[in-house]
């Protein structure tokens, strides 16, 4: 997705100080200064990025940013959109005195594992996988905590602010980006008008590091069938081994969806906002360079979601049905227990959850949990 070459452009633009010689600060300023400046979104970006500049000098070599390796998770490998619009970023920031190797990944935990290793210095995986790493984006995707896109866009604007810089740190590592991918919905294999009852039985295929969607089976008992990742849970519905799987729209061409939903259908009700996190390690990527690169994408917001459109176009509307009223009102009032269990048992971090509830009530001020703030 295009998105990724804007991510990849803002960061050489970011870091690469040095190729100007007589680019400078107008006084000697402290580290501190120079961080608060660059952090100051009331100044031009060119005066954060000279302030950036100068705080990081000790980074170049012989006035050139040392290379950069960013893993991409990318199920169709090489061929696939994010590894081939990576690419073409990576040669023309040649321009700019970088170079960045890009090595695509089909199997997630392998960008996962080098990013950990120190062989990666920013990997981009799902949301689900980026909760090792931050709990509080990883926690974006919780069941039902973001009913809608508008509801996403307001958390990407708090994302984008700089009060929220010190919440995409935890240890070793940063969150760069989060961009989001639409929300995730029931593909089954029923294919008369969806009610619980027709829904939830039989077996779901599940990735085993989301809790929320192994507690809503769980709940309704069904047989959970876990699965390393998003892939191995789509071949599961696929091949008729599960009869339910949860997966963005955008996973209709990425997972081949289209053969299990011959005999099937989509439930027309947002379980959860997924997301692409790009996940970097501190003491390669500055954390300075990730807030400007959440900015980036809060400005890219509305590009985002034509990318979404575009790869979601093929998904046969036919297919999609609503539940009632009635029963769209009974499972909201279930994902709303499960969330809140899952959330006491430290599963979904609290900050994030008073975060997105504060935005439901926003958009929403009647709804029940509303009235109790």
């Amino acid at each position: 997705m295009k998105t990724f070459s804007s991510l990849l452009l803002s960061l050489s633009l970011c870091l690469m100080g040095g190729m100007v010689s007589n680019v400078a600060v107008a006084k000697k300023l402290t580290d501190d200064e120079l961080r608060a400046r660059s952090m100051d979104q009331g100044r031009t970006l060119q005066s954060r990025i000279r302030a950036l500049k100068k705080l990081y000098s000790h980074m170049l070599i012989d006035g050139e940013i040392p290379p950069r390796t960013t893993c991409v998770w990318d199920v169709l490998g090489k061929q696939g959109p994010i590894y081939a619009s990576t690419i073409d970023q990576a040669l023309r920031m040649k321009h700019y005195g970088i170079s960045l190797k890009v090595e695509a990944y089909t199997n997630e935990q392998d960008v996962v594992d080098k990013l950990k290793s120190g062989y990666c210095d920013t990997s981009i995986m799902s949301g689900g996988q980026a909760k090792q790493f931050n709990d509080f984006t990883g926690s974006i995707e919780a069941l039902g905590s973001l009913p809608t896109r508008e509801h996403m866009k307001y958390l990407m604007q708090v994302l984008a602010s700089t009060r929220a810089h010190k919440k995409m740190q935890q240890g070793d590592y940063h969150i760069v980006g989060v961009i989001p991918i639409g929300a995730s919905y029931l593909f089954t294999h029923e294919e008369r008008k969806p009610t619980l009852k027709r829904i939830f039985k039989g077996k779901a295929a599940v990735v085993s590091s989301d809790a929320g969607q192994r507690a809503l089976f769980d709940d309704f008992g069904m047989k959970v069938i876990l699965d390393q990742n998003s892939a191995a849970a789509a071949g599961a519905y696929n091949l008729a081994d599960a009869d339910v799987v949860i997966a963005p729209l955008v996973g209709y061409n990425m997972f081949n969806l289209g053969v299990g939903l011959k005999n099937g259908s989509i439930v027309d009700y947002p379980i959860a906002q997924m997301t692409l996190q790009v996940v970097s390690r501190i003491d390669t990527i500055p954390p300075e360079v990730g807030q400007f690169l959440r900015e980036d994408l809060f400005i890219k917001l509305n590009m985002m979601y034509r990318e979404v459109e575009k790869n979601s176009r093929e998904v046969p509307r036919e297919k999609m049905f609503k539940f009632s009223t009635r029963e769209k009102k009974l499972l909201d009032s279930k994902v709303a227990a499960i969330r809140e269990q899952i959330t006491a048992e430290g599963g979904y971090n609290k900050g994030m959850m008073r975060l997105q509830k504060k935005i439901r009530c926003k958009l929403d001020k009647t709804r029940q949990e509303c009235l109790e703030i």
